[in-house]
């Protein structure tokens, strides 16, 4: 049986409460994922993405001093990834989970991304991307018996 230890990734790009919301698009562009868990003292604290960041930015008034002065420290810098992230409860999953575990929770709590906990730490993340690939590699299926066995 496939496990979420075995898809997740364990290198986990996650953002303190205080980096600023530019940084944090930024950093989520920059290593092309859309979305992070937010950590302080080494405890999940709440998740942010790419779609929680856009409409945190559509929700700011405008800043028109920063836009026409052209100026590099603008609104975005004055607000911190704390504001927009999805709080708790949080759901998580254990890396010796059934990847299908997995891709129930994320389906029944419609979220793109399951932080892996294991003793309160994060040591890893799993994607709906990850699914797809092992599905696509046919490592992860369902089968359906017409007949008891």
């Amino acid at each position: 049986m496939l496990k979420v230890k075995d898809l997740m990734t364990p290198d986990v790009l996650t953002l303190a409460p205080n980096t600023s919301v530019r940084e944090a698009a930024e950093l989520l562009a920059t290593e092309h994922v859309s979305g992070a868990p937010v950590v302080r003292l080494g405890k999940i604290i709440g998740m942010v993405s790419s779609r929680d960041l856009l409409e945190f930015i559509a929700a700011l008034p405008a800043d028109p001093d920063a836009v026409s002065g052209g100026l590099e420290h603008g609104i975005l810098d004055d607000h911190t990834v704390e504001e927009a992230m999805t709080r708790g409860p949080l759901t998580t999953i254990e890396p010796d989970a059934p990847a299908s575990k997995a891709a129930e929770l994320m389906h029944g709590e419609n979220i793109h991304r399951l932080p892996v906990v294991d003793g309160g730490r994060i040591v890893g993340i799993i994607s709906t991307t990850d699914l797809v690939k092992v599905v696509a590699q046919r490592k992860l299926s369902y089968r359906t018996f017409v007949f008891p066995q």
